[in-house]
């Protein structure tokens, strides 16, 4: 059973807002904010948040992202039901008409990724595909895309953004990836070190990830060959 409720918004963390068609200071240089996920900058996890309206399996059904609360379980693909342990929330304004292109967000037609309904993500926003493809090229079938690089793949099209588009992101203690609206696979990453003093340091983080997300050019790579497949 679907249930609908909306909690009260104390035990969450309201990211600032921000202006897409202010490109030249999308993220004012004097704004002091402590991000909810050490490292990660507030910018950084709208860009892989959820729009509101997007459902997400958690332990008592299907709820609206933007309904749910630190301490909520939700359905994870790998760990089974975990809880949250903070939700951001943030308001995104843009003019429609000036945001560029690369900045709209995705129509994902029903059924396209395995949603029952269509979902609209953000072009940062993070998906895992599994493919007899992405084990081919890359050795692992379960591999991350971003949204943007799926345009174009199944009716997956650019949408112009809403004039006020909420934004919702989910952390839990651990990456973890999520359904939304079906079996489409939504990546929430773990929470970063704010600073590495090495390159080893670096290469370390990317070890320890469970999820391993492609580059630009290897997600486009996988993309045409995911559509050669469905041709």
């Amino acid at each position: 059973m679907l249930n609908n409720w909306v909690g009260e918004a104390g035990n969450r963390k309201p990211f600032a807002s921000f202006s897409i068609s202010d490109r030249s200071d999308v993220w004012p240089s004097d704004l002091e904010l402590t991000p909810a996920v050490p490292g990660m900058s507030d910018f950084d996890m709208i860009g892989e948040g959820m729009l509101a309206g997007t459902l997400v399996a958690t332990d008592i059904g299907w709820q609206p992202v933007e309904d749910l609360q630190s301490g909520d379980r939700v359905v994870t693909f790998d760990n089974g039901i975990r809880p949250l342990r903070s939700v951001g929330i943030s308001k995104l304004w843009t003019a429609a008409n000036q945001a560029p292109r690369a900045v709209w967000p995705l129509l994902v037609p029903e059924r396209a990724l395995g949603n029952r309904t269509a979902l609209t993500l953000l072009p940062e926003q993070t998906v895992l595909i599994e493919s007899d493809e992405a084990e081919a090229l890359f050795g692992d079938p379960f591999t991350l895309v971003s949204a943007a690089s799926l345009e174009g793949y199944k009716g997956i099209t650019r949408v112009s953004p809403s004039r006020e588009m909420t934004i919702v992101t989910l952390q839990f203690d651990e990456e973890e990836v999520v359904y939304a609206n079906g079996t489409t696979l939504i990546h929430c990453p773990n929470p970063r070190p704010a600073k590495v003093s090495s390159a080893d340091e670096l290469i370390g983080m990317g070890r320890n990830s469970l999820y391993f997300r492609l580059p630009r050019a290897q997600s486009e790579m996988l993309v045409e060959a995911l559509k050669g497949a469905a041709a």
